[in-house]
Formats: structure tokens, C-alpha cells, sequence
């Protein structure tokens, strides 16, 4: 299922985005969401992520909506993709559907970087953009930091 909402910019999105996306007032945006798709980031394998990088490929900038426990993983896979294209990654420490979330904020700033930043690949949690090969999640934080 793919809904095209104006400019070139693309979210492949759960249910639960699509509803962050329509309360951020966010009407100038592509939103594809791929319900197969939508699992933990635990559970996806490689054939998921080259799924994600393919799409990304399609399109000049992408946000992408990802669990956090491999969120570089795949971001790997899209970089050697897409190395001519934009793309952020982004997602929540506390799951969208939660009362005390981070996934709203997160996307909002992932929205701005997508549309601010030079052809590369991204990360943005926590108020904070990182190359994707230049932070690590911190483990017992949770929390993405530099390198």
C-alpha cells in the first residue's frame, strides 16, 4: 500500500507512524507502509533490509521507521545501496503506542534531517543526527551516541 502526499519525500511507516504522521500535521509527504514489513528489528533478516534499501533507492529522500536494536545493521546495507540518495533512520526508545514516547519527537527531527541534509545515510534519536557509521547504541543506556 503506497499513499503519495506531495514532494519527493518518502516514510515507509507502521500503522502507529501513520497516526504520528496525521496528528504532526505532516500533509507533505509520501507515506508507503509495508504491513509484511512491520516486525521487531530483532526478527528482520537480510532479506528485510535489502527490501528497505531497494525502496530507499527509489526515491531521493527517505526517512525510515526502524527498531533500534539493528537500526545500524541496516543502515549498512542501505549506505552500499544508496550511496547518491538521503535517508534517516529513526524510531523510539519507548514503542509509538506508549504513553511516555520518544517516537513522535524522533520522527519530527528525522522529517527536518531528511529534508536538510547532503546525500548520506542518517540516524536521528535523542535530538541528535549521527552518520550512521559514526555512533553505537549504548547498551545499557539505550541511548545512541558518537563513536
Amino acid at each position: 500500500m503506497e499513499k503519495s502526499k506531495g514532494d519527493n519525500m518518502t516514510i515507509p511507516q507502521t500503522s502507529a507512524a501513520e497516526e504520528m504522521i496525521t496528528r504532526l500535521g505532516l500533509t507533505n509527504i509520501e507515506v508507503s507502509y509495508q504491513p509484511d514489513r512491520a516486525k521487531d528489528s530483532l526478527d528482520m533478516d537480510d532479506t528485510d533490509r535489502t527490501f528497505i534499501a531497494d525502496w530507499c533507492a527509489t526515491h531521493d529522500r527517505s526517512v525510515v521507521i526502524h527498531g533500534t536494536d539493528t537500526m545500524i545493521e541496516t543502515a549498512r546495507v542501505v549506505a552500499k545501496r544508496c550511496p547518491d540518495k538521503v535517508v534517516v533512520l529513526t524510531g523510539a526508545l519507548q514503542p509509538a503506542r506508549m504513553r511516555d514516547t520518544d517516537a513522535e519527537f524522533n520522527l519530527g527531527g528525522a522529517v527536518i534531517a531528511a529534508q536538510a541534509s547532503v546525500p548520506g545515510v542518517y540516524i536521528v534519536m535523542d535530538g541528535k543526527l549521527f552518520i550512521w557509521d559514526k555512533c553505537k547504541k549504548n547498551p545499557t543506556t539505550g541511548h545512541f551516541e558518537p563513536l
